[in-house]
């Protein structure tokens, strides 16, 4: 599974620059939504650091373990955190950009990892979803 990691982190990775691409597009388009596009933009680079500290700290914590020594700390849960709340500060109170655009950009690349995640599943069961209902096709 961790042999799957830097498959799936460039897969978020292209996936969060694909969404960086439209909120610089956006506002390209439409400048009188400086402060919606701006606080998507910040907010997905925040996304896309998080992330990226979650996989270092999972690879982290896997070769602890298959070492045989105890990982110290967690997954960087307080890191992470801090990492999106100062994409926040800097967004909200500093830039003057929107919130809730902000907070949309903050999810961008966990909502990528699910929807993967969920495509993984389905592939692995190799099927149709209705497969497993019984329903004729």
């Amino acid at each position: 599974m961790m042999e799957d990691l830097p498959v799936l982190m460039r897969k978020i990775s292209r996936i969060t620059f694909f969404f960086l691409f439209l909120g610089c597009l956006g506002w390209a388009v439409r400048p009188e939504w400086e402060a919606v596009f701006g606080g998507f933009l910040i907010g997905t680079v925040g996304s896309l650091l998080f992330t990226w500290h979650l996989a270092w700290k999972s690879v982290r914590v896997a070769d602890a373990t298959a070492g045989g020594r105890r990982s110290r700390g967690g997954f960087g849960f307080l890191s992470r955190a801090a990492i999106g709340l100062l994409a926040a500060v800097i967004s909200v109170r500093t830039l003057e950009f929107d919130p809730a655009a902000t907070v949309a950009g903050l999810i961008t690349a966990p909502m990528a990892t699910l929807v993967l995640g969920l495509l993984s599943i389905r592939r692995k069961r190799g099927g149709h979803p209705s497969d497993e209902r019984g329903e004729k096709q």
